[in-house]
């Protein structure tokens, strides 16, 4: 018979409700998958912040032998992830940093960035990437457009070249391989 202590206790506690968390964990993230279809039309931002990220996802994921980001749908994605999914604050830093590049625009080429040709757009983007790190705003707008490339149909399917079954089984013996698979 197993004597029963705190630290037992604890441990079996720990697991049972790890479990119960991480089966949660499971199941909303088939239900945010499943969720989200991109309507067409946006449910959070306005039109000029429609575009404003379309935009510069497209200077971020330009198309190239592969669609960009427009094409997969990330600006209605984070249009998406704005009206359901992020916090008040979230939203807010989202909205603050469209302004200030909208603003900086403004003021140093004299036209919002909408009305900017390609290479003026391009340029601002390029100075905001120098950032990195010291504009969390913009920070959380590109990891948004990112993870919303990655995972869209586009991104899995064509630009990682998803493969559900990576090719058939066969036997490696170790001394082959050198050391362990982590995936």
């Amino acid at each position: 018979m197993t004597e029963l202590d705190r630290r037992n206790f604890i441990t079996g506690l720990t697991a049972i409700l790890g479990s119960a968390s991480l089966a949660s964990l499971h199941v909303n993230a088939i239900e945010i998958g499943e969720t989200f279809k991109p309507r067409g039309k946006a449910e959070f931002f306005g039109d000029r912040e429609m575009e404003m990220i379309k935009l510069i996802a497209d200077i971020i994921i330009p198309d190239t032998d592969t669609p960009g980001a427009s094409k997969a749908g990330v600006h209605l994605y984070i249009d998406h992830m704005a009206g359901s999914w992020m916090t008040g604050e979230e939203t807010a830093l989202l909205t603050k940093c469209l302004d200030d590049i909208n603003s900086g625009a403004q003021q140093r080429h004299g036209a919002s960035f909408t009305e900017l040709d390609q290479a003026a757009q391009v340029a601002i983007v390029q100075v905001l990437d120098d950032e990195r790190g010291e504009n969390k705003a913009y920070d959380m707008l590109k990891s948004y457009i990112v993870v919303g490339y990655y995972t869209s149909e586009i991104g899995a399917t064509q630009e990682l070249l998803y493969d559900p079954i990576p090719g058939p089984h066969r036997e490696i013996p170790f001394s082959e391989v050198g050391r362990v698979w982590a995936t």
